[in-house]
C-alpha cells in the first residue's frame, strides 16, 4: 500500500527592496533614534553635508533640567550624543563630528570620553575652553564658505550645508547668524536650559534634545 504525500503550494520567489538612503529616510518617518527634520529645513541639498558641533559643558549641565549645581549622568549624556549622533549621520553618514568640553567636564564624564568614538572630543582648559573650540570651527567655516564665493575660483571649498549646533550661550550666535547670510543654517538642539534669545533668533530651526520647552 502506498501513501502520497501532499505538497505545498508553490511560494512566488521572494525579492529584497533596496535600502533607502540617508536622504530618503529624512523624507518619510524619522529613524527610532534621531530627531525629525523641522520644516524650516526642508530646503536642504538632498545629500546635505552636515558640520555637527557640542558644547560637552552647557549639555552636562542643561540635562540636569537647570537644577543649579547638578551634573547630568553619564548614562544621560551618552543617551544624548547617540541621539544627536543619529540625527546628524541620518542626514549625512560622513558628518563632520565634534564635541568641546573643558577640563572639568572631561573629568566628571571621563567614562563617556574614554568609551566615545575616536576623534570625537576636543578639550580645553579653563571655562570658556569649550566656548573657544567650537567658534573656531564655526569661524573656520565662514571663512571656507567666504572662500568658495570667490570669483575665477577653479576648485570650490568643501564646506557644510547645514550646522547641527547642541548649546545655548549667546556667544555663537554672531558666527550662526553670520553663517545664515552665507546660506548655511545653523539647526539649534536644546538639551535643558533655555538658549540665548540672540541664539535662538539667528539659527533656523529650534528643538528639543532633552527635558526641555521651547513654548
Amino acid at each position: 500500500m502506498s501513501t502520497s504525500t501532499a505538497r505545498s503550494p508553490k511560494r512566488p520567489p521572494r525579492h529584497m527592496a533596496p535600502a533607502p538612503d540617508a536622504a530618503a529616510l529624512t523624507s518619510g518617518p524619522a529613524h527610532p533614534a534621531a530627531l525629525p527634520l523641522p520644516p524650516e529645513l526642508h530646503g536642504l541639498p538632498s545629500r546635505p553635508r552636515v558640520l555637527q558641533l557640542t558644547d560637552g559643558d552647557f549639555l552636562s549641565y542643561g540635562l540636569a533640567d537647570g537644577n543649579a549645581g547638578r551634573r547630568a549622568s553619564d548614562q544621560e549624556v551618552r543617551s544624548c550624543l547617540d541621539r544627536v549622533h543619529a540625527t546628524a549621520t541620518l542626514l549625512d553618514p560622513h558628518a563632520r563630528i565634534r564635541c568641546a568640553v573643558s577640563t572639568e567636564t572631561a573629568t566628571h564624564h571621563l567614562d563617556v570620553l574614554t568609551n566615545a568614538r575616536n576623534n570625537l572630543f576636543t578639550i580645553r582648559r579653563g571655562l570658556d575652553g569649550a566656548d573657544g573650540a567650537l567658534l573656531e570651527e564655526l569661524t573656520d567655516l565662514i571663512n571656507a564658505r567666504l572662500m568658495a564665493t570667490r570669483p575665477k575660483r577653479r576648485r570650490p571649498t568643501q564646506h557644510a550645508d547645514l550646522v547641527i549646533l547642541v548649546a545655548g550661550g549667546g556667544i555663537y550666535a554672531p558666527p550662526v547668524r553670520q553663517l545664515r547670510l552665507l546660506g548655511i543654517p545653523t539647526w539649534l538642539l536644546v538639551p535643558g536650559h533655555y538658549p540665548a534669545a540672540s541664539l535662538r533668533s539667528a539659527s533656523c530651526a529650534v528643538s528639543c534634545v532633552g527635558p526641555c520647552c521651547l513654548a
